[in-house]
């Protein structure tokens, strides 16, 4: 695990790439390296996991004419190397890095079909006089490019592509409607006008000052009849079991990340039963009767872990900053606290973690999968002018008491999420899965931002942001077709990005099995009913599998979301002292974007009703207002 960055186009340059490389060192404290050709630089720091003596970068392949620095691991890479000293090539460490150099010479750019992993890379190719830049299949490796008049600049992270004079600091007005809608920038676009993020499962190449970008991987859903059910099952265990196994391949310790969920226990099952020592876990709480750390304790005490746990109180809001500077861009939700808290204590015993992130995605487990299945269900048999014209303005008008009670977080829906479900129905009355999934996952609606942006801010000449629809996709399940949406920048830009910023501020490289592609490949060919049950269990799959593995009582434990009681900070001082010094009128006048009036009366809102949407809308602001200090006034975080 690294942070890689580099340049093309502009001369030699030795005092840029030292800088670019110096503010990812947390990426990887133990080692750097340079390289310089003519016009072409490119920089790593390392995070020694495997051939750690020897796995230094970057690395070449015999001739030195093709030269790689990588961000990630492959997990196949025992089988490749055998087979390429079968066809003659001569290795020089044990590393996985180096067998992408040699698959390089024996396949060109095809050589991405062989790899098994998470990877985000920069391969430059002396004989061609060409620069690859690629990401994994599914973004669980970040990587980010800036571009103009035939110059490049790259990195793991974008504060390195900042260190470049060539780059304005200068926020990007469209991403900023995009975070307000989503809590997350989506791909390709970034936070930063002119800097973008290469998408998951493409490459990059920069010849000649033109560069090319191609897609040479997304997920496919299954054509044709199902096998049975049975086979199904078989099918799972066989490559859940190998891809823990091989996400094991390490040089250092492995832990893992435990809520005591399935999704972790899990993978922790599988992990204590094929190691020899006791498995580190590590689990993160909320001091409230609802949070799951008695659960987890429970599960790492079952399978012989040596469990650590801490508690996330509402003083370590003063985090905030640091998060900000880590992930680059704000990620609009409170989640980001935990996760940052989580690796701080995991860095304390690990060099590597193994987390059950991916599993909702690709398994049906988020709560928005189910309503969008069940109002699927019910469009079956009812026609669609009965949603939009009697049950939506039914819901709008039936007390907010009412409807908590079928709110799945221990939380006020309240007036505000009443309307969004209300119109959510009013657009469900449609086979348009994109559509039914974009008001799901909205924080901020068309409305409400209307009603937030000032008048002459230009956020109000935007067009709101809309989730692509798919395309030639009606013939497929509607599940499937509504899982398919979450790869196109849920998963990568939100999930993965959060995952990947929060582990590697604490030199932690987390890995995620559910997200191997060759699991995932598979599970996009199962039928919806191994995936989710509309009034029964999600995750069909796993469950049956975690029967044999685990304590029934974990396996067929309900999905808790994972929430922070975060309308219990607002009376805190720390809580308080942040709105104050993120959004009072002054700040808010400043930036041109919302109106004073609107933003005080949310924050009041917030506080006076405690509602789950308007305190997350408020620390989205917030989150907002500190990347703007941090990243575009360059303020002082620390």
């Amino acid at each position: 695990m690294c942070g890689i960055c580099g340049y093309a186009g502009i001369e030699h340059d030795k005092r840029l790439l030292q800088c670019m490389t110096g503010t990812i060192t947390h990426r990887g404290p133990d080692d750097d390296g340079l390289y310089m050709q003519s016009s072409v630089g490119l920089g790593m720091r390392r995070l020694s996991i495997i051939d750690v003596g020897g796995g230094g970068q970057p690395i070449f392949n015999e001739t030195r004419s093709v030269v790689i620095v990588f961000n990630g691991e492959i997990y196949n890479y025992r089988t490749l190397m055998a087979e390429l000293e079968r066809r003659g090539h001569l290795f020089t460490t044990h590393s996985d890095t180096e067998t992408i150099v040699h698959l390089y010479e024996e396949h060109g750019i095809e050589c991405l079909r062989y790899l098994r992993g998470m990877f985000a890379f920069a391969l430059y190719d002396g004989e061609r006089d060409v620069l690859y830049l690629v990401r994994d299949r599914l973004g669980i490796k970040p990587l980010y490019y800036w571009c103009r008049n035939g110059k490049l600049l790259f990195g793991s992270e974008i504060k390195s592509i900042l260190e470049s004079d060539l780059v304005q600091r200068a926020p990007n007005i469209a991403a900023i409607d995009s975070y307000l809608t989503l809590r997350y920038v989506p791909g390709p676009e970034t936070m930063f006008s002119g800097i973008y993020k290469l998408p998951a499962g493409h490459w990059l190449r920069y010849q000649k000052s033109e560069v090319q970008l191609e897609c040479y991987w997304s997920p496919e859903i299954k054509r044709g009849e199902y096998s049975s059910d049975q086979e199904y099952r078989e099918r799972f265990a066989e490559l859940f079991q190998e891809t823990v196994r091989l996400h094991l391949e390490s040089d250092v310790p492995v832990g893992a990340y435990l809520s005591g969920g399935l999704d972790s226990s899990l993978v922790t099952a599988e992990m204590a039963r094929m190691t020899n020592q006791p498995v580190h876990t590590f689990s993160v709480g909320f001091a409230w009767e609802g949070d799951e750390t008695p659960d987890a304790r429970a599960v790492a005490k079952e399978l012989g872990c040596e469990h650590h746990e801490l508690m996330c109180t509402p003083e370590d809001l003063h985090w905030l900053p640091a998060i900000i500077w880590h992930a680059d861009e704000p990620l609009g939700d409170l989640i980001t606290l935990p996760t940052f808290l989580l690796s701080r204590i995991a860095h304390q015993h690990v060099k590597v973690v193994l987390t059950g992130e991916g599993a909702d995605e690709v398994l049906a487990g988020y709560v928005f999968n189910r309503v969008m299945a069940i109002t699927n269900h019910i469009r079956a048999f009812m026609p669609g002018w009965a949603l939009r014209d009697v049950i939506a303005p039914f819901v709008q008008h039936v007390p907010v008491q009412f409807l908590d009670r079928f709110f799945d977080y221990p939380a006020a829906l309240g007036a505000a999420g009443r309307r969004k479900l209300a119109h959510y129905l009013r657009n469900a009355a449609d086979d348009q899965p994109h559509t039914m999934y974009e008001i799901l996952i909205t924080l901020f609606d068309g409305w409400e931002r209307n009603a937030l942006y000032a008048p002459n801010s230009p956020l109000q000449a935007l067009h709101p942001y809309a989730t692509p629809p798919l395309t030639s996709t009606n013939d497929f399940a509607f599940l499937d077709r509504a899982l398919l949406l979450q790869y196109q920048s849920w998963l990568p830009d939100n999930i993965l990005a959060r995952q990947d910023k929060m582990s590697m501020a604490h030199s932690v490289e987390a890995r995620v099995p559910y997200l191997d592609h060759i699991l995932v490949e598979f599970l996009l060919t199962v039928p919806s009913h191994l995936k989710l049950r509309l009034l029964g269990q999600n995750k069909i799959l796993a469950r049956h599998y975690a029967a044999t593995h685990l304590p029934l009582a974990v396996a067929n434990r309900k999905k808790k979301p994972f929430y922070i009681p975060s309308e219990t900070y607002l009376k805190t001082p720390t809580y308080r002292d942040l709105v104050a010094a993120t959004l009072n009128d002054e700040q808010i006048k400043r930036r041109g974007y919302f109106n004073p009036g609107a933003v005080r009366a949310l924050i009041q809102s917030a506080d006076a009703t405690q509602e789950f949407v308007r305190v997350k809308q408020v620390l989205a602001l917030v989150m907002l207002e500190l990347w703007h200090q941090i990243f575009i006034d360059r303020l002082p975080w620390m």
